[in-house]
């Protein structure tokens, strides 16, 4: 699926042959590379796919389109309208007249998934929307299937739904499978984990909603922090008990011992309608209770009386119709509906399965999210990169499990070979390595001191699934360390795959471990990128990690366009900055969100803008035995901010997007940031190429959460910088600029740390802890230019400053270093190994890597985008 973007010049089609550009440097003139809602049909006029079976979609009608999505409290921004009357159309055939092997049918929502393949050839189609009879129909759009015998064609839901079983239970376990599943489960830790569990449930009062605290509501200042309190507070009670009768339900699968049963049936019963209670807040309690009251009536379907069974469906069709009513001509055109993706479309599709036949409602519950999971899920794009970053990636894992291994079960079609798991894996990895802090992307990454239990357990399911043995190598290394890492993530809520390994006996795989993989990966769709130098003793690798995202700081991302971060032993030293409190509470987004958080550059003081608007762009990148290389493109992320949806949210939130909070206009015309990895040394060069249409100026900036940096300005041609992890590892930074650059070190926040939500379960609100951070200003110019030399390392061996050589080269680390920093001239390095045979050459126009002879010359390339 490929979107056209509109460059400097030219149209140039994403993915087009280099050689069809008439320039190598592209300059793209687009105010988003993304959109909240989908812009623009796919596939798109002129593609070819021949990877995956044919989805249609299109935009919704522009009455229905929403700004953006209710996130945390928020009201929907769309328009109201009755989805009830939206009605569409879509047609295909091999002929642009619609005569040959034409297929026309309609469809409630704004997309379609053909019932059979497409045959490979040229397809025309067309999709409409339907009003007071009428049809307008789009123009007619093309489309190549390509010939693949191995491609993703998944079967239809007609066949799938033969499939479902008419007996209960059929979720969490099937009927006839049952008695087996419970042998099976004897000898495997899990079962006695939730066994243990429900043993001690069954001796524990349960909690009640009388119980949720308010009393900090009256210390809080608008309806964003009160909701978001709330929301906390009534999790805290929902969350526990979703626990403990989770923990019932699975026990009473696992031995058919009534005695779980009638204990889990008596609380689901009394929590079926604390959804009534006005301290009640957020779609993630609507939908636990969604899932108790359907997992409870199919796992003991047999067991319930007949009011008890009313009593339940009754609780099913409320909540599921409410669920469905807010997803459907909404979530399937949306960019990331962080909730529904996470979690609450997971509990609608199990809820949908469990009443199949049994609910009306159900059938329409069924078809949509079978289908729009074969439309959108389960990546954003297809190099398997998360946007959102590593914190909230793992919110995510029991859906990206769950859904797909049921409907693998099902219909026996194997749902993790779409590619989109393999290039995860990749992902999963890069971003993370064994017992390392994360790359340092999206809200909370802070907290991601290790890939946490959810995390293992979600790579050793991949590994099982797909037979990736990378990541069963990386599974194994943690559970030698720690055996019995996984029971940690029991009954969590997002992440719990305990369940999984009871019903799956695929044994870790065997082969090629972490060692052979390569140095560095790129997730140019993304925009993500990470290095490291040693793969098998995390105590010695140096890291760096990179973003600069067409997805721009929406969602949960944030506004670090060509921001890096580096690392050793695993632990972060120049690093972000800043603290996710709440979704847009006001130290989070201009200090935890916005740009002054982060490693990269302000342009006359002001950050980039919060929403898709404020993007950057990965246009080439390399990744060899000996050298590696990325370009980062963020010259479009600059300026007011001016996505509705953030407008709203920063009203309701007091966030004020004025210049003195670090937004306005800004000249900008370029930023473009060139990292080059020096092999295995530890070192990197980072080049900075800016320039604006008048006189701005520059601030490069470095940050660090752990300890103090120091700054030593005696040697006049450079400013070193250097960073501790408090582990045993520095980065050592050398800045050269153009010209004389104006220092400052501060360990206070812009605005303070407040925590006014997060209290212990004793109402203890734990204090946020400063960074500390570090600009470098520049004179007003035009154009400007930085050259970094990063080192690092071992506090134990300290780091040696660069050499200046006679003829104006630096020398570091066994590598050779001529770069332009003259606001004349055109921008360029060269930069060779004195050891090796290995090049690279920046000249403006092309980059060229010279590794042992293997010449690879690149250019531009934006890269393929889903929506």
């Amino acid at each position: 699926m490929k979107r056209k973007i509109f460059v400097t010049l030219f149209l140039a089609s994403v993915g087009l042959p280099l050689l069809a550009q008439p320039t190598a440097n592209i300059r793209l003139t687009e105010q988003s590379l993304m959109h909240e809602s989908r812009a623009t049909p796919s596939p798109l006029d002129g593609a070819v796919i021949d990877d995956r079976f044919i989805s249609f979609q299109w935009p919704l009608p522009v009455e229905a389109q929403s700004d953006g999505a209710p996130m945390d409290g928020f009201e929907h921004l769309s328009k109201k309208v009755d989805k009830t009357k939206l009605a569409y159309k879509i047609r295909y055939a091999r002929d642009k007249e619609f005569t040959r092997n034409r297929v026309e049918v309609d469809t409630r929502w704004p997309f379609y998934n053909p019932e059979k393949t497409l045959e490979p050839g040229k397809w025309f189609w067309q999709y409409g929307y339907v009003k007071d009879g009428h049809v307008q129909w789009s123009e007619v759009l093309t489309l190549t299937v390509g010939k693949n015998d191995a491609k993703f064609c998944p079967p239809s839901l007609k066949e799938l739904l033969t499939k479902v079983p008419k007996s209960h239970p059929r979720v969490w376990v099937m009927k006839d499978e049952w008695d087996a599943f419970i042998a099976g489960s004897v000898a495997k830790p899990e079962r006695q984990w939730y066994l243990e569990r429900a043993d001690k449930v069954l001796q524990t009062p349960m909690k009640d909603v009388k119980d949720i605290k308010t009393d900090q509501v009256k210390n809080l200042t608008n309806q964003m922090q009160i909701n978001s309190y709330l929301t906390r507070e009534s999790r805290r009670i929902i969350d526990a008990e979703e626990q403990n009768v989770e923990a019932l339900i699975r026990s009473y699968l696992l031995t058919k011992d009534k005695k779980y049963a009638d204990e889990a049936i008596r609380r689901v019963m009394t929590m079926s309608d604390w959804n009534k209670n006005q301290n009640v807040k957020g779609d993630f309690n609507d939908a636990t209770l969604l899932s108790l009251c359907s997992m409870a009536y199919d796992s003991f379907y047999d067991l319930l009386t007949a009011d008890q069974k009313k009593e339940l469906l009754d609780d099913i069709r409320q909540k599921g119709t409410g669920m469905y009513n807010h997803f459907n001509n909404y979530m399937e055109n949306h960019i990331a509906e962080n909730h529904i993706w996470q979690m609450t479309l997971r509990i609608l599709t199990m809820a949908a399965f469990a009443t199949y036949g049994e609910l009306p409602e159900a059938d329409t519950w069924t078809d949509y999210c079978y289908n729009v999971w074969l439309a959108r899920f389960p990546g954003l794009n297809k190099d398997g990169g998360w946007h959102n970053g590593d914190s909230y990636f793992t919110v995510n894992t029991r859906t990206l499990i769950e859904v797909p291994y049921y409907y693998t079960k099902l219909t026996g079609f194997d749902f993790f070979s779409d590619p989109w798991y393999t290039n995860n894996v990749m992902y999963t990895i890069f971003q993370q390595p064994p017992f390392s802090k994360s790359g340092g992307n999206g809200s909370s990454h802070q907290n991601v001191m290790r890939p946490n239990s959810i995390r293992i357990g979600y790579l050793d399911a991949l590994a099982r699934l797909t037979g990736n043995t990378y990541a069963a190598d990386f599974v194994r290394r943690t559970l030698k360390v720690e055996p019995l890492y996984l029971k940690k993530a029991l009954l969590a809520k997002p992440g719990d795959l305990a369940w999984f390994r009871l019903q799956c006996d695929k044994a870790l795989p065997d082969g090629p471990g972490l060692t052979a993989l390569p140095w560095g990966y790129v997730f140019p769709e993304t925009g993500l990128a990470s290095f490291q130098t040693n793969w098998d003793r995390v105590g010695s690798n140096a890291m760096w990690s990179f973003r600069s995202s067409p997805y721009g700081s929406t969602s949960h991302a944030l506004a670090n366009q060509n921001a890096f971060n580096t690392f050793f032993g695993g632990k972060p030293i120049f690093y972000s900055s800043g603290h996710h409190i709440e979704f847009t509470d006001v130290h989070s987004m201009l200090c935890h969100r916005g740009t002054r958080a982060h490693n990269t550059i302000l342009v006359n003081g002001m950050g980039q803008r919060i929403g898709v608007e404020g993007y950057g762009w990965i246009p080439r990148y390399y990744v060899g035995e000996k050298i590696g290389y990325v370009l980062g493109d963020a010259s479009n992320a600059y300026g007011k901010v001016i996505s509705p949806l953030w407008l709203k949210r920063g009203e309701q939130s007091d966030v004020h997007y004025t210049p003195e909070n670090g937004w306005d206009d800004v000249p900008l015309t370029k930023f473009r940031r060139h990292i080059v990895n020096l092999g295995t040394t530890g070192y990197i060069f980072i080049y900075d190429e800016l320039e604006a249409s008048e006189p701005a100026d520059y601030t490069f900036m470095l940050h660090t959460v752990t300890q103090p940096m120091t700054v030593d300005k005696t040697d006049k041609r450079y400013i070193h910088v250097q960073g501790l992890s408090g582990r045993g590892g520095a980065s050592d930074a050398y800045i050269f600029s153009t010209g004389a650059l104006q220092t400052d070190t501060t360990s206070q926040f812009f605005v303070p740390a407040h925590n006014w939500l997060r209290a212990d379960d004793k109402g203890n609100f734990k204090k946020y802890p400063n960074h500390y951070h570090f600009t470098a200003k520049s004179e007003k110019a035009k154009v400007y230019r930085f050259g970094t030399i990063i080192n690092t390392h071992a506090v134990k061996h300290p780091a040696k400053a660069p050499e200046i050589l006679e003829d104006g080269r630096i020398k570091a680390g066994g590598w050779l270093i001529s770069v332009n920093l003259k606001a004349e001239g055109a921008p360029s390095f060269f930069i060779r190994s004195t050891k090796d045979k290995v090049s690279i050459t920046y000249k403006g126009q092309e980059t060229i890597v010279d590794e042992n002879g293997y010449v690879t010359t690149m250019r531009d390339v934006v890269p393929e985008l889903e929506i």
